[in-house]
């Protein structure tokens, strides 16, 4: 378990450093069609992060881990801003 939170954390850090970036620099009217770019860049980051590790063991399982925490994540993050909007 050790090696799967350290895989996703790096990734969910990132996901809400993007969150955090959008809200502060982006203008409300393009807050909620920017959501689906951020999670395409932290899969892209979950893909590249899995592929570079050495072994091999458990890979579908820390892919899950930090997908579902990016979905997850990303929901709460397009409720709030639809309850801002």
């Amino acid at each position: 378990m050790r090696r799967t939170l350290a895989t996703a954390t790096p990734v969910w850090a990132a996901v809400i450093a993007g969150l955090a970036i959008l809200l502060l620099v982006g203008r409300p009217a393009v807050w909620l069609p920017s959501i689906p770019v951020i999670g395409a860049g932290a899969m892209l980051l979950t893909f590249v992060i899995q592929v570079s590790l050495q072994s091999k063991d458990g890979l579908v399982h820390r892919m899950l881990v930090s997908v579902s925490g990016i979905v997850l994540l990303l929901a709460a993050a397009s409720i709030v801003i639809l309850l801002v909007l």
